[in-house]
């Protein structure tokens, strides 16, 4: 804390104060406090020098320092400065200081030497800080009450007990998180009694309800074993934030007396305070609370049954898994989601085991979720399991089969998908396999090698799965995924043309830039050509390119762009990458009309981000003036034309 304050500190005042720098260099260096003392008497010292002595005092300051520091505490310039300097000063003579100070100061210097006789502590100070409790100025009152809290006396807890009383509600608020302060301090202290008196008091008090339930919840932790009767208090209170407290402190109680009253409470509480109740308990004391939570699982009303299943989900084990596949099956669906998403993340080794086991003679539903949790887990060990039920008559089994494996699946899983993906006739089979390939290729291991076989699948593929093949291809990316693309393209069947072109204009590495542009420049897919220049210049915007490259590949663009949609987006990647070159390319479209606007905003926009040395720069914001209407734009063009000569 102090080190990072003296930090801020200094970073501060760098910012502020500019002149002068190598002398307050000398002085923040200094081990001499002389010179600093010296530093603060001299007239001629700047405010910036003085800054930084009060700095270096902060650090090596001591009682032949408190002096020239004390008469700067009602400089509302240097009080500050001055506090921050006093502070860490081990020195009754400091303490004398801010007494004196306080008694004179007004306004800001006023709640700033209240925290300094607050992070003193300094017992002296009580009898001139408590009447400013009465002050009608509530930032006075809230610094005083605050000041006293620190300083966390007998004394200073019963000049702000009595100040509970006062009519204003903001005071009492003040002076509530106050005793909040002293009582822990006084705790701290070895004053036990007496915290806990005034956190029993602060229960009952006329302040806000965070106050009393904070107080409530010190008061509970404080007394041990001899709160827990006050803490079962509130575990059945009407109020639901004494209740929210209740469970809340019996995270930080003994499990052993906890425990007894949590249970009953899910048994005698109403139902949604019973399922919190119990997944507390199953926090608080797992081991023990399995049984109640396994019985809660199977049977209950309908948010304590949810809670238990939640709960399973965390303490439970592989023994649970026939409640929770039972329970994934009820007819109440919100009981059926939890017990599912349990089983997703039920913890332990032996769980992916148990639930292959438990596929073995499992009824369809089940096997239907089972399958589905193997999935989602990414259980390897259920790759049998699934594979055999790839072959099961019945469809939405089958489905859920092929949804799993494509999330477990391992390289050599890959091809017997994609030769059912080419096989089928139905839409729907081949959307769940596409769905699961997606998955699968994207988890591959040799992709090189599993693109070569996707590749393979091309010539022989129906029309429809053609295009699911192409998109695989994209999946895997790729040297051999992109030459197989590129040749799909150049193919004389449209279709095929259409879905290569598709998977290169969204290719996710900047490789396919020279085979997209082989493809436009030798017009092999003249049906997509505009596509292939939009996707062109969608590599030179979107992804990793040298910045040269960048250039040359946006002047290509310009060379073959026919409409001005893509000269647009060609100028916006110029504006995005400004540089001399940047700038002469878009300033070449400046006079064209259809990108006029479009070329004068890049142009400005790529001089903004220049130095006007930039060879160029004149001539080109010439030409903005000279051709552009939009009245911002050359606005903007005006301010920068007046940096030169």
């Amino acid at each position: 804390m102090r080190a990072g304050s003296v930090l801020y500190f200094g970073l501060g005042l760098l910012l502020v104060f500019g002149a002068n720098l190598l002398k307050a260099q000398d002085l923040a260096t200094t081990q001499d406090v002389s010179q600093l003392v010296a530093a603060l008497k001299n007239p001629a010292s700047t405010d910036h020098e003085k800054a930084v002595a009060c700095e270096r005092l902060a650090v090596l300051g001591g009682e032949d320092a408190v002096a020239v520091l004390k008469e700067m505490l009602l400089d509302p310039k240097f009080s500050h400065y001055a506090r921050y300097a006093l502070e860490p000063i081990p020195s009754p003579a400091v303490d004398q200081a801010l007494r004196e100070a306080l008694i004179k100061a007004e306004g800001s210097v006023r709640l700033g030497i209240l925290n300094s006789l607050g992070n003193r502590r300094d017992g002296s100070a009580i009898s001139i800080i408590a009447p400013l409790l009465e002050n009608s100025d509530l930032a006075v009152v809230d610094a005083a009450a605050s000041a006293l809290g620190r300083i966390a006396t007998p004394e200073a807890a019963q000049i702000l007990s009595k100040a509970l009383k006062d009519t204003r509600p903001a005071t009492r608020k003040a002076v509530g998180d106050a005793l909040l302060t002293c009582a822990e301090r006084l705790n701290a202290a070895g004053q036990r009694d007496l915290a806990l008196a005034t956190w029993d008091m602060l229960r009952a008090a006329d302040v806000p309800l965070p106050i009393r339930v904070a107080a409530l919840q010190s008061l509970i932790i404080a007394r041990g074993a001899d709160g827990i009767s006050l803490w079962k208090e509130q575990v059945f209170s009407d109020n639901e934030k004494f209740f929210q407290l209740g469970m809340q402190v019996a995270r930080k109680l003994p499990v052993e007396a906890a425990r007894p009253v949590l249970a009953e409470a899910v048994t005698k509480l109403p139902e949604t305070r019973a399922a919190v109740a119990l997944e507390v308990l199953a926090e608080v004391a797992s081991k023990e609370s399995l049984p109640m939570v396994r019985q809660f699982a199977q049977q209950g009303p309908q948010a304590v049954r949810q809670a238990a299943l939640r709960s399973l989900a965390k303490i439970g084990d592989s023994s649970d898994i026939a409640i929770l596949l039972a329970a994934s099956v009820d007819s109440d669906e919100q009981i059926a989601t939890a017990a599912r998403e349990a089983l997703e993340v039920l913890p332990g080794k032996e769980v992916n085991q148990a639930l292959v086991q438990a596929a073995s003679g499992a009824s369809r539903d089940k096997l239907l979720v089972i399958l589905n949790v193997l999935g989602q887990r990414r259980a390897s060990e259920g790759l049998k399991t699934i594979r055999e039920a790839m072959r099961s008559d019945d469809k939405e089994v089958r489905a859920a089969a092929v949804a799993a494996l494509g999330k477990v699946a391992r390289d050599d899983d890959i091809i017997p998908l994609v030769k059912e993906l080419v096989q089928t006739e139905s839409e729907s089979e081949r959307a769940v396999l596409m769905e699961a390939l997606r998955t699968a290729c994207q988890r591959v291991g040799d992709r090189e090698k599993v693109a070569a076989l996707v590749a393979a699948q091309l010539p022989s593929a129906p029309a429809p799965a053609r295009a699911s093949l192409l998109e695989l291809l994209g999946v895997l990316g790729g040297k051999t995924a992109l030459t197989a693309v590129a040749e799909a393209a150049k193919s004389s069947d449209a279709d095929l043309q259409d879905a290569a072109t598709a998977v290169l204009g969204n290719w996710l590495s900047a490789d396919v830039a020279p085979v997209i542009w082989s493809l436009i420049e030798s017009n092999a897919a003249p049906r997509y050509r505009v596509r292939l220049i939009r996707a062109y210049i969608r590599v030179a915007r979107q992804l990793s390119v040298p910045d040269q490259e960048r250039l040359e590949m946006c002047r290509k663009a310009l060379s073959v762009a026919e409409r001005p949609d893509e000269r647009r987006l060609v100028l916006d990647v110029l504006r995005r990458n400004p540089s001399a070159e940047s700038l002469a390319l878009a300033a070449q479209l400046v006079a064209q009309p259809d990108v006029r606007e479009a070329a004068c905003d890049a142009v400005v926009t790529i001089a903004e981000k220049l130095n006007q040395n930039v060879p160029g720069l004149k001539e080109a914001l010439q030409a903005v003036l000279q051709h552009g209407t939009n009245a911002q734009v050359r606005a903007r063009a005006e301010a920068l034309m007046k940096r030169f000569p």
